[in-house]
Formats: C-alpha cells, sequence, structure tokens
C-alpha cells in the first residue's frame, strides 16, 4: 500500500508563460525541478513510496521522474477530467494506507513530515493538517485552532476583512481512509473547501500542526522568485549575479549584472544588461545593453534584441522577438486591487493601463458593464474610452456618463449591471471604484478574476454595444424622495457632490429646503453634511454621524415598517439587538466575501429594500422623517437609543504584523465571536465592537462605549491584546 499521495495535476495559470511549456511542480527552484526535491524530502522523512495524480503535460513528468525518483517508488494516476484535490485522493482509494500523507507538488516543503504524521497517530484525528504561519494569508485557507489544537473553523483564500489568523493551510494533510467516506467517485472535490467543512459540521476531529521547517507555495512570480532567492546557493554567488539562481548553460556578457533573478538552462545574457528580480525561461535570449527592471518574466525561446528596455512586470510571450522597448503585456504592480478599487497612475502609461484593465472587466462580466464618472465630468474621455474597449470586447455597456458616486452605486439594481465603474481622480492618478449588482464593492474572488485577466491576453468578441443612458442621478433622487414623508421639516445640505440634485430629492419628499445649499440658522432646522460619501445630521447644533443615526433609527422603527433588513458583519451587535428588540429580523452579509455563500446572497438581496441601512443620504432622509412621526429632536432620540456615543478609530500596522494582530484579538476575544462574521467581535469592559483588517496597512474598529473616555480605553485595550502599544 501507498504511503502518500502527491498533487501533481495542476495547470499552474498564474504562472504563465513559464507554465506553458513547463509542468508547475516541475519549475526549477534552487537550480532543481521542485517535484524532484519534494521526492528527496519524502524519503529522507521515512515515506519510499507515493501516488502522483496527474493532469497538464503528464508525460514531462512521468519522463522527469520515472518509476523511482530519489529513493521514493511512485505511481502514477492520470485525470481525464479535473477531480479537485479530495476527488484526484479518492481516484487512488484503493492504493492507499490506512493513515497517508497528502502533499502537493506546488510547494517548497522541508517541513518535519516524520513529527506530524506522529503527531497525528498520537491525537487519533481523523485528518492532521499541517500549518505555517505566514503575513499574507490571502492567497491560502486561513485555519482557527483552540489552544489544544483543534480546528473549529476555516475560511478559504479570505479577503483582509474575513482574515482572524495568520495560520494557514500548507495543503499538506495526514488522512486516515475514514475521511475519504465524504468524498464521492468521479467528481471534482476539494479537500478545504468541500470536505474538510462537511467533517467539521459532523463534529469530526480535525487537528492543525505547526511544523518545524521551511515551506513557500509558489503559486506566483513573486513567491517562486522568493523561493529560488531563499535556496540560491550563496557561497557561489558573484556581485553581478548576487542573489540569483542560473540555470546550466547560462551566459552573462561583460559589465553585464543579473541580481536577484532566475534563468532557466541555456539562458544567454549579452554585455552591458542590468536585470534585477526577473524571471527567464529556457534559451531565452537578451541582447546588448538591454535593462530588464523588476518582476519581468520572459517566455521560453524569446528574444529581447539589442537596447530593448522592459518596464516593471513586462511578460513575454514564448518564442517571442521584442524589437523596441515597452513591448509585451504587463503584470500587476503589487496587488491591482486595494479597497475596492485601482488606481492608474499618471506617470505609468494610464491610457494603456485603462484599456489593459477595461479588456479585463469584459472577460470576466457575467452581465452589462455600467460606466460612469464623478459628477463635474473631470473624467469623461476616460470613461468613453473605458466603454469603447468593453465594447470591442464583446460586453454590453451601459454608459451613464456624470453622476454623483452614491447614485453610481444603485447601477446594478436599476439597470441590472453585473459590474459599475465609477470613474474619478485620486491623488496623482486615475481611480477606479467597482460596484456589484448590489452595490457593494465587489467580492474579492471576482477581484482576482480580473486581476488573472489582467495578466492574461484577453481573447477579442464580438457583440459589444454601447447604451447611452441619462438620469441615474434622477432615478436616485426620485428613490430617495419616496422613501421618507418630510413635509413640513426644514432641511439644508452641505458638503455634497450635487447640492441642487439633493435639494431637489428632498423637497419632492415634501421638505421646506428654501432653496437652500448651506446650512440654515434657524432653530429645529436640519442640516445634511454629505461630504466625502460620508453623513453627518445636525439639529439646533447638535450632531450625528451615520452610524449613531442608524442606531437611532433601528431603534424607531418596527417591524410593520420594514420586516426583515440587511447588515454588514461589521456593524457591531448592538445594531442587531435595537432591530430584534421591534420584532425585526436582522440578516448579516459579508463586506468582502471572497466566495458568496448562500447566507450572503439573500442578505444582500434585501440592501435594495433597506436602502438606509447603508446608503447616509438615505438614512438621513428616513430618520428625519421618523422624527417628526414620533415628535422627538434629533438629541431628544440620541439620549434615548444611543447610551454612549458609536466611533470609528484605526489602528496602523505594518502589513507583516497585520495577520498576526488579528489572530491575537481573535484568540483574545474568542468567546465573542459570531458562527460567520468579518473580523474580531470585541466585548471590552463596557465597550462593545468589532475590529477588521483592509486591505490597507490599518486595523479599523467600530467602538460603541458609555463616552468618548471609555471608546479610548477599549482601543488602548485592543492595542495592548495586539501587542501594539508601545512604551
Amino acid at each position: 500500500m501507498y504511503s502518500a499521495v502527491i498533487l501533481a495535476g495542476g495547470f499552474g495559470t498564474r504562472l504563465r508563460p513559464l507554465t506553458d511549456t513547463v509542468p508547475k511542480p516541475m519549475l526549477p527552484v534552487g537550480g532543481e525541478p521542485n517535484l524532484i526535491r519534494l521526492c528527496e524530502h519524502l524519503c529522507r522523512n521515512g515515506f519510499d513510496n507515493a501516488v502522483v495524480t496527474l493532469r497538464y503535460l503528464p508525460e514531462k513528468i512521468k519522463d522527469a521522474l520515472s518509476e523511482c525518483c530519489r529513493g521514493v517508488d511512485l505511481f502514477y494516476i492520470c485525470e481525464d477530467e479535473p477531480l479537485g484535490t479530495a476527488g484526484a485522493v479518492k481516484a487512488a482509494e484503493d492504493l492507499l494506507s490506512d493513515d497517508f500523507l497528502v502533499i502537493s507538488g506546488d510547494a517548497v516543503c522541508t517541513l518535519d513530515l516524520a513529527a506530524g504524521y506522529e503527531a497525528h497517530k498520537k491525537s487519533g484525528a481523523a485528518v492532521t493538517i499541517l500549518l505555517h504561519t505566514v503575513t499574507d494569508p490571502m492567497q491560502y485557507g486561513c485555519v482557527v485552532c483552540d489552544k489544544n489544537g483543534r480546528i473549529e473553523a476555516f475560511c478559504e483564500k479570505p479577503s483582509w476583512q474575513q482574515v482572524v489568523s495568520d495560520k494557514v493551510n500548507t495543503g499538506i494533510y495526514f488522512i486516515s481512509r475514514r475521511a475519504l467516506d465524504y468524498v464521492p467517485k468521479n467528481k471534482e472535490f476539494d479537500f478545504s473547501r468541500d470536505v474538510f467543512p462537511a467533517m467539521l459540521d459532523n463534529g469530526e476531529f480535525l487537528l492543525g500542526y505547526e511544523a518545524e521547517g521551511y515551506w513557500r507555495d509558489i503559486g506566483s512570480f513573486a513567491e517562486y522568485l522568493a523561493a529560488n532567492r531563499d535556496f540560491a546557493d550563496n557561497s557561489k554567488n558573484k556581485a553581478e549575479t548576487e542573489g540569483s539562481v542560473c540555470g546550466d548553460s547560462f551566459r552573462l556578457g561583460k559589465n553585464s549584472a543579473f541580481i536577484n533573478s532566475v534563468a532557466f538552462d541555456g539562458v544567454s545574457v549579452a554585455d552591458n544588461c542590468s536585470i534585477t528580480e526577473s524571471i527567464l525561461a529556457r534559451n531565452v535570449t537578451v541582447g546588448d545593453g538591454c535593462v530588464l527592471q523588476n518582476g519581468c518574466v520572459i517566455g521560453e525561446g524569446a528574444i529581447i534584441n539589442d537596447g530593448v528596455k522592459l518596464g516593471y512586470g513586462t511578460v513575454i510571450q514564448p518564442g517571442k522577438t521584442v524589437v523596441k522597448s515597452k513591448e509585451g503585456g504587463y503584470m500587476i504592480k503589487s496587488k491591482l486591487f486595494c479597497g475596492g478599487s485601482v488606481t492608474v497612475p499618471y506617470n505609468d502609461d494610464p491610457t494603456s493601463r485603462l484599456c489593459r484593465l477595461a479588456r479585463a472587466v469584459a472577460t470576466v462580466s457575467d452581465g452589462p458593464v455600467g460606466v460612469c464618472c464623478d459628477a463635474k465630468g473631470k473624467h469623461e474621455n476616460d470613461a468613453e474610452l473605458f466603454c469603447h474597449v468593453l465594447c470591442d470586447c464583446g460586453a454590453a455597456v451601459y454608459y451613464f456618463g456624470a453622476t454623483a458616486k452614491l447614485a453610481a452605486k444603485t447601477a446594478g439594481a436599476y439597470y441590472g449591471c453585473d459590474i459599475t465603474v465609477y470613474i474619478r481622480s485620486a491623488d496623482g492618478g486615475i481611480c477606479l471604484e467597482f460596484f456589484d449588482n448590489t452595490g457593494m464593492s465587489l467580492p474579492a474572488s471576482d477581484e482576482k478574476r480580473i486581476s488573472d485577466a489582467y495578466r492574461a491576453e484577453p481573447e477579442k468578441r464580438s457583440g459589444g454595444k454601447i447604451i447611452k443612458i441619462s438620469g441615474l442621478c434622477v432615478l436616485y433622487y426620485n428613490a430617495l424622495s419616496a422613501s421618507a414623508d418630510l413635509s413640513g421639516v426644514k432641511v439644508s445640505v452641505s458638503g455634497c457632490e450635487d447640492p441642487a440634485g439633493l435639494l431637489s430629492a428632498f423637497a419632492a419628499a415634501g421638505a421646506d429646503t428654501a432653496g437652500k445649499a448651506s446650512p440654515y440658522t434657524e432653530k429645529d432646522e436640519f442640516t445634511v453634511n454629505a461630504a466625502e460619501g460620508a453623513m453627518l445630521l445636525c439639529q439646533n447644533g447638535f450632531f450625528c454621524n451615520f452610524d449613531s443615526c442608524l442606531l437611532i433609527l433601528l431603534s424607531l422603527i418596527s417591524a410593520s415598517d420594514q420586516p426583515v433588513i440587511s447588515l454588514p458583519y461589521f456593524l457591531p451587535r448592538i445594531y442587531e439587538k435595537a432591530a430584534k428588540d421591534n420584532g425585526i429580523k436582522v440578516l448579516r452579509y459579508s463586506s468582502k466575501p471572497n466566495l458568496i455563500k448562500k447566507s450572503d446572497i439573500e442578505a444582500r438581496r434585501y440592501r435594495t429594500s433597506c436602502m438606509w441601512c447603508h446608503d447616509p443620504l438615505f438614512c438621513a432622509a428616513y430618520l428625519m422623517s421618523e422624527l417628526k412621526k414620533h415628535g422627538m429632536s434629533l438629541s431628544e432620540a440620541a439620549d434615548k437609543y444611543c447610551k454612549g456615543v458609536v466611533t470609528r478609530s484605526e489602528i496602523k500596522v505594518s502589513e507583516k504584523e497585520k495577520a498576526s494582530c488579528m489572530r491575537r484579538l481573535y484568540e483574545a476575544y474568542m468567546p465573542y465571536q459570531l458562527s460567520a462574521s468579518d473580523g474580531v467581535c470585541i466585548v471590552e469592559g463596557g465597550a462593545e465592537g468589532v475590529a477588521m483588517a483592509d486591505d490597507s496597512d490599518k486595523i479599523k474598529l467600530v467602538i460603541c462605549a458609555d463616552s468618548e473616555e471609555a471608546a479610548e480605553d477599549a482601543v488602548g485595550e485592543i492595542m495592548m491584546r495586539m501587542g501594539k502599544l508601545r512604551s
């Protein structure tokens, strides 16, 4: 019976063009194919036989490994159809021992597998998952364990908003045969997505074990480069090849530098070249005086002519001859998306970047794409360019022109746009914000699809068309005016994108606006300040922010007014309690899910029927209407229903610290967690709230406390538990 299964069937899509000709497990690391390196490690840890599952370029793997590799006897199974990680192992079930190892051929590993197997046998667990600590868990599966190592929850490829641990699933498992009872035959099934959650739901014991040693997934160019640097033989490196790994027959010309880079076999670099943090596949030729900046990837057999300069992240396809600078496609600088948006710098060929991004959106969109720009119309030309490229790629496009951002978020609901793109100015560039058909920023899974398509060369499609639509703002303002009865209420506005439009909407709801776009001075009159999409409501010198207004409103309305509402998990439980006390059913949704679950779908569906829960202007209008109906002032309602203050704050952390800080918070406040939530629920003294990481270098807090002082004390305690309090 075989004691191990090596999963080696992946396509390595994110590593194209390197994997166009070489299977991902056979990519060289430190000058040696990774799968051969892995076999040697298995033998050292007592595993002398293994089943290898294959699909993509199987003969290249068989020819390289044969029937025995580095002391490990091998048996091969080829998948005709994709079976997933669990389905592939199920296909080998009859060949396996009672407890066996499953390991991915896609990762570089020196973990202590023998110790992991011993821990598995001793614990009696149905499955033992080897864990590893990382700084960025988003490309992996987060695993949450209790203090004894028993696994409590999984979150596969989480967004930063969902990260509560820096311990990730390495894809290395010790499995008891009974675990395969959860896997159907001849069906695509995945361990982390399908099998392990089902086992947890059934009360099975799954152990998380953090083994000693090295582990790195090589699923991206950056990780692949890092792995090679880690295994570079620095004792042989000269100044001109520092930190690099160079294959057989590598030639480096005079006065050339090849720094922190990887060259496969047969690479030739001529004189006077500068190449940094780049990857050159087999038989690449680089001419005299060339410059390859960080992140360049050159496909097998490509030729770079003399004097060519390739900018950051240029990708050259196999066999191509590059005769001038800036040819080829572009990788992503770091991450394409940040905070639900993409920023295109003015100094980085913005027209080319916008076109490439539009092609990527057209590739992944399943329905119409909405496009609009800021209300002042500064970026109408950019928006029109985006529309035309979408159309050329076969997408159906609704062009709304210049409009307010809050109105842009409603395009999905009003016109069925699968994706809506809102284009505005940003510091040093053009910002494109993306919304789904519920008005939320795109799920992390959709952002990833766009990012992957941005790297690739999308196929052109026919059938695209552009439909110009005016009046999106009018629809929005009509819905706003219909949401509240403001007869007899005096209202002014300030700080908004479109003061005249907003005033007209309040007037249509019956308000006395007197045409004023500046604050009233008379007693009992409301001023709505909507600067930057946030909201402050003021009456007679008393201010309430959006969080406080929403809490008051949830306390005022009844189930007959709104039987069901939807709220993000990031809002503290005090909001849910206020609604439930009035008989209202509350649904929760993740603000940035990687995969949208059924519960998320239902909660998002209700967003359009309770716009006031997430749109600050709708909240202001509805609250003013309810205060009039109850005969209360804003300050009276706040005194009655806001027992204290609701504050938002941010704690700055480094990218390397962020995941570990969230894990410390989760461990400190574990008893208070919701069953499925974004971030960590906090209960600290008299304060309650939520802490959540975001795409930047911050952990965001929403804290409900009796006073500003109590909220500040809670933040201090949270920082201490994060290990962030400085002396």
